[in-house]
């Protein structure tokens, strides 16, 4: 009896351990592992296990977390004192998730649910990487001699913001690259802003902005995808007036209407769905100050924005 009132404390009660085959997986491909379940000093009821996905944001001097997905694993059982049991698991990522960066970050927290008792919790972070397709974006900046910010992959209203900086080649001209990014059936897209330092090219325009498309049979090839990001950014900074947000607009068939449509693709796409309303909610929306920034255009911010004179 007392073992038994015991283990409804949690003391002597059984306990689960979830052992991952690897702790680093991409989006879209399946993460596994195995569930060690052992019995404690009596036999006790189990309702159910089930794995938790959750999302940490540290962003603008607040943490949040939220639970991404909730994955089922086991119904209701009785497991016997000092009995063994071992569980399979196997959970596919979904695609419109952020990948892990400074300040984001993923856990599995799994729950053996006992009856009548303290519930026992395992936790695992797990590293989400980004699709082999856009890695090789990022390689391809890094070739050019680009690195990312530690801001880089935060969360913005309208998906996850990568920010990268020069350290060779045009380290003179541009001050930082700025984009977001989504996987079509074809290839991947990126809304691309390159800021130029004042002065650079003879420029008056500072930001300037670009959608750029890379089929996937060119994001195989490092090497040319660095020559194309070469050439585009260079005819950005020396065409700077083909690429200032008011062009931009021009070319999406007008004020506001391509815009939505722009945004409105990247914010269901890659990176984000129902997790990056919540965490407006209680994370961007405060920073950002959501409502009040949509009542004056918010979405100025990267394609209808005032051209910045030096």
């Amino acid at each position: 009896m007392f073992r038994k009132f015991l283990s409804k404390l949690g003391i002597g009660s059984a306990n689960i351990n979830l052992v991952l085959h690897h702790s680093r997986v991409r989006l879209g491909e399946a993460i596994s592992g195995e569930f060690f379940i052992e019995g404690g000093t009596v036999e006790q009821h189990i309702n159910k296990i089930d794995v938790e996905l959750r999302l940490t944001l540290n962003q603008n001097g607040q943490t949040q977390t939220k639970t991404v997905a909730t994955i089922p694993v086991s119904s209701a059982f009785v497991i016997q004192a000092g009995e063994k049991k071992v569980l399979p698991f196997t959970y596919e990522l979904p695609k419109t998730l952020p990948v892990s960066r400074n300040g984001l970050h993923y856990t599995f927290v799994t729950r053996l649910d006992i009856a009548g008792g303290v519930d026992h919790l395992d936790e695992d972070v797990v590293q989400i990487l980004p699709p082999l397709p856009l890695e090789k974006i990022f390689m391809a900046f890094e070739k050019l001699g680009f690195r990312e910010k530690a801001t880089s992959g935060a969360l913005k209203p309208y998906g996850q913001e990568f920010e990268l900086f020069p350290t060779e080649q045009f380290r003179e001209s541009v001050q930082e690259v700025e984009f977001f990014a989504s996987l079509e059936e074809e290839g991947v897209r990126l809304l691309l802003e390159v800021d130029v330092y004042a002065g650079a090219f003879g420029l008056q325009e500072k930001e300037l902005k670009r959608e750029v498309f890379f089929p996937y049979t060119e994001t195989n090839d490092v090497n040319v995808l660095a020559d194309k990001l070469r050439e585009i950014i260079q005819e950005m900074i020396e065409h700077p007036y083909q690429y200032t947000a008011s062009s931009y607009m021009a070319h999406s068939h007008g004020p506001g209407h391509g815009m939505m449509e722009a945004i409105g693709g990247f914010a269901t796409g890659l990176f984000t769905g129902m997790l990056i309303e919540e965490l407006i909610d209680d994370v961007v929306e405060e920073a950002f100050d959501f409502e009040e920034e949509m009542e004056e255009g918010f979405f100025d911010d990267f394609f209808d924005g005032e051209d910045e004179e030096f």
